[in-house]
């Protein structure tokens, strides 16, 4: 199963500068594949304002528990955070391309 992670940052906030190394080394080594990730960007994309991660778990549980740990979460960073099932109808997301893919649902 697909989980989309939304965090917000809390406005102006040092958190995500200095503990960046360690936010991917506790993704890179959790229990469960990243399948996207990055940041979002504000309307300039010259600053940071939140993350977006894609997982793929067998369950909520374990994406939460991976959450509850995270550095950028304990030091609080996150103004709010949410965690949804994902169904992806279009594109691809492991080893994607730039290149846009289209498809026709019946």
């Amino acid at each position: 199963m697909l989980f989309v992670i939304y965090g917000i940052d809390k406005p102006d906030s040092p958190i995500r500068n200095r503990l960046i190394d360690q936010h991917r080394a506790h993704m890179d080594a959790g229990p469960i594949p990243v399948v996207a990730s990055g940041p979002l960007m504000d309307d300039q994309g010259e600053q940071m304002v939140g993350s977006i991660i894609i997982v793929d778990c067998e369950n909520r549980r374990t994406v939460d528990q991976v959450m509850v740990d995270e550095p950028f979460n304990v030091a609080g960073l996150y103004e709010s955070l949410t965690i949804n099932r994902w169904h992806q109808r279009v594109g691809k997301t492991w080893g994607a391309s730039r290149k846009r893919v289209s498809v026709k649902l019946a």
